[in-house]
């Protein structure tokens, strides 16, 4: 039986079975009550990761968030932790497949008969040029058929000097198709970026590269929610600690003693305009 046979067969018989299940049970898929499973991401692709014989059911999912004990039982940190495991391993076999398509040719590799062919090269062409002295010798003289015969070899040393110029230049043809390549950051996948646009966008809709795509983005979520709640959980610890409490109450007391210091101005202020203050200190100047 097939994997995706196996898979609708589960899901057949799923509702069946869950009546009777917990999610706390052996058999019941930890990582799908989180999220999703991982290992149904990828069937049938080189990324598969197998079958999961595990149970899969969206009613354990829905006991499972209902539970008193959600995300109490570790189940989160352990899909988690799956997650990152896979998108490490990926992610090292990128970083290789960026440096394989970016590094400089080098001539060992690219053509490791170059300095021969270039030796070949220029044999050849001292071959010419002592030929070219003959013919001409030959008919200053007026040996006609000998001229005749040596141009011969000469057009025969040009096609000879062709080919080993060639050669000395030649580049390896899969080194050369592999420079065209492009590397897909989300996948991993080699890729041509003057392809066809509809081969482009099979990639991009195929299965390999959603599952990883789903797998970054479920942690990039996670990450997000976890950042956010430690900024709040640090900000109440800093709100309970007695440092901040003794703040607190410096910072009103300062205010009250503000509103003291306010209210005895005004009552004095108030008490200069009365007449009889005025008065003495009409007096006074």
């Amino acid at each position: 039986m097939t994997d995706m046979a196996r898979q609708l067969l589960d899901e057949l018989m799923n509702q069946y079975q869950a009546s009777s299940k917990d999610f706390r049970d052996s058999d019941v898929c930890k990582d799908y009550l989180v999220s999703f499973c991982p290992h149904l991401l990828f069937t049938n692709t080189k990324a598969d990761l197998g079958s999961c014989d595990l149970l899969h059911d969206d009613k354990l999912v829905s006991d499972y968030k209902a539970s008193p004990d959600y995300m109490r039982l570790g189940y989160e940190e352990s899909f988690y932790n799956k997650l990152r495991n896979l998108l490490s391993d990926l992610d090292r076999k990128i970083r290789r497949a960026f440096q394989r398509v970016s590094t400089e040719a080098d001539e060992k590799v690219t053509n490791p008969d170059k300095e021969e062919n270039q030796e070949a090269v220029i044999l050849i062409e001292q071959k010419i040029k002592t030929l070219l002295e003959n013919i001409e010798k030959a008919g200053e003289e007026g040996r006609i058929q000998e001229a005749k015969s040596l141009t011969s070899d000469l057009d025969k040393l040009k096609i000879e000097l062709k080919a080993a110029q060639e050669k000395a230049n030649a580049v390896n043809p899969m080194f050369k198709n592999e420079k065209r390549l492009e590397v897909c950051d989300v996948c991993g996948a080699f890729l041509v970026p003057d392809d066809d646009t509809r081969r482009l966008d099979a990639h991009i809709e195929g299965k390999q590269h959603q599952g990883y795509l789903k797998i970054r983005e479920a942690l990039a979520e996670y990450k997000s929610k976890n950042s956010s709640a430690d900024n709040s959980s640090r900000r109440s610890s800093r709100d309970r600690s007695p440092y901040s409490r003794r703040r607190r109450e410096r910072s009103r007391s300062r205010d009250r003693d503000g509103d003291r210091d306010r209210s005895s101005s005004r009552s004095y202020n108030k008490y200069r305009d009365q007449p009889r203050y005025r008065s003495r200190d009409r007096y006074n100047r």
